[in-house]
């Protein structure tokens, strides 16, 4: 008899109990991860938690913070797969796992790259209207301030990394009469075309943009992506945004450049050291909107299985504006959407709908900047 796989699941995940039962009656044994002390603080297991959790087990689940080293994977030599929920593998060792043949799988549901695409678009509106300087003047007992800003509306939003977050962006700000610029080497001009968004090079997006936002992998490759260098090609009226990984941005040249007024402004989400240290002057910088790491997060997408009642446009499918699927651009068998409505009778247009064939997402580098959060 074929003993049950044995799956070690995080307790960082606020659906543990959902997915530990999902899996359970899918024919799997359960191995609860530690309780984290502070959840705040990245948890990596030493040699006894890995002998206590890893050595026997098949797959893992793991949750955000915590480190699957090399040591781990070493230390279970039944493995076969890791997968995390979010987006971004830099808590992974990717080499240990090639080495080893265990197969890594992630990315964000639905609720998590959504909430941040909306989450971008609020961070852009309100650093376009001057609301940081709105709000300190009313806090302060003044009233007008001096600069009352401007529309969105025929500004040029630039966008680094193409991913779900930055599809869904575009999607967003389709109808903003705004001019969408994107840099993604691993994403073909068609591709970027069909979303309403022109390929630039780094360095045309950063001097032509009113909205630099940040939405990349974190990589060897995009560590420090935007560092002095490209601050100085940014406009003295240009702000950045930056909701993916804290160390794309060189926090000390942010901060230098938002001193000496060569950017307007900051939207930051993520930050290089997680929690940032309180005495971070980024924290209260009166042009900096700042946010811990939890911008994009819903109530629901963190408590239990989400129920949207949304119905997400699949990319493959969006000429005809009649199929949706759970997380573009894949779909189920002859298309459909989650969650799934109640039965009821076809519409003379449902019968004539084109229908989703369910396509596999071509695969990409693994330091692709379109694989971003």
């Amino acid at each position: 008899m074929t003993a049950a796989p044995r799956v070690y699941l995080s307790r960082r995940l606020g659906r543990a109990a959902d997915i530990g039962r999902m899996l359970e009656g899918g024919g799997s044994e359960i191995r609860p991860g530690p309780v984290a002390a502070d959840p705040k603080v990245a948890t990596r297991f030493g040699p006894d938690e890995i002998a206590r959790y890893f050595r026997d087990v098949d797959a893992l689940v793991v949750g955000s913070g915590e480190t699957i080293s090399a040591e781990v994977i070493a230390g279970a030599p039944r493995l076969r797969t890791v997968c995390c929920y979010y987006i971004g593998t830099e808590a992974i060792d990717l080499d240990a796992c090639t080495a080893a043949g265990v197969i890594v799988g992630y990315g964000a549901v639905p609720d998590n790259y959504l909430g941040v695409a909306e989450a971008i678009v609020m961070l852009s509106t309100a650093l376009l209207k001057e609301v940081p300087a709105k709000h300190a003047a009313l806090r302060g007992g003044g009233w007008g301030v001096a600069d009352a800003g401007r529309m969105v509306a025929g500004s040029t939003i630039g966008m680094i990394g193409l991913g779900n977050v930055g599809r869904a962006l575009a999607r967003r700000l389709a109808g903003w009469d705004c001019r969408l610029l994107g840099y993604d080497p691993y994403v073909p001009p068609a591709d970027a075309a069909a979303q309403g968004v022109a390929l630039v090079d780094l360095e045309t997006l950063l001097r032509s943009s009113d909205i630099v936002s940040v939405q990349a992998s974190l990589t060897a490759e995009t560590h420090h992506l935007i560092g002095a260098r490209e601050l100085a090609l940014m406009r003295p009226d240009a702000y950045l945004v930056n909701t993916a990984r804290g160390p794309l941005v060189d926090e000390a040249a942010l901060r230098g450049a938002l001193d000496d007024g060569r950017i307007a402004g900051a939207g930051l989400d993520v930050w290089e050291e997680e929690p940032t240290p309180a005495d971070n002057p980024l924290r209260t910088h009166p042009r900096v909107i700042a946010t811990g790491h939890n911008i994009g997060h819903l109530r629901r997408s963190t408590t239990g299985w989400s129920r949207p009642r949304w119905r997400i446009p699949c990319d493959r499918c969006a000429a005809s504006r009649r199929s949706t699927c759970a997380i573009p651009p894949r779909c189920p068998p002859g298309g459909g959407a989650w969650p799934p409505s109640p039965p009821r009778r076809a519409s003379r247009s449902d019968r004539h709908a084109p229908r989703c064939r369910g396509t596999s997402r071509r695969a990409r580098p693994r330091n692709s900047p379109s694989t971003a959060v």
